[in-house]
């Protein structure tokens, strides 16, 4: 059980990191794609604020919701797909 736990945890960790690691690879390889990644998550938050959700709770999602963000939780989903495409024949 603390095996799985502590796999578990690294693995959110090391997605984490690998994330972060990508951004900044594009950003630097290719700074007009991460222009056009920052674009596309803006568009992604006017679609997402502009949904029709309850003015008193899209205030906060308008407050907490930035461009930079989205594209970091994109990074950051991909590093989990590619970990765990690596950790599957390993799991089996």
């Amino acid at each position: 059980m603390f095996l799985r736990l502590l796999v578990g945890t690294s693995t959110i960790f090391l997605s984490l990191i690998l994330g972060a690691f990508a951004l900044a690879l594009v950003g630097y390889n290719s700074p007009e794609t991460l222009s056009m990644m920052l674009g596309w998550a803006r568009d992604l938050k006017s679609i997402i604020t502009s949904s029709g959700i309850d003015p008193k709770y899209n205030i906060w999602v308008e407050l907490l919701l930035e461009e930079r963000q989205l594209l970091f939780m994109f990074f950051t989903i991909a590093a989990r797909i590619v970990l765990a495409i690596i950790a599957y024949p390993f799991t089996r």
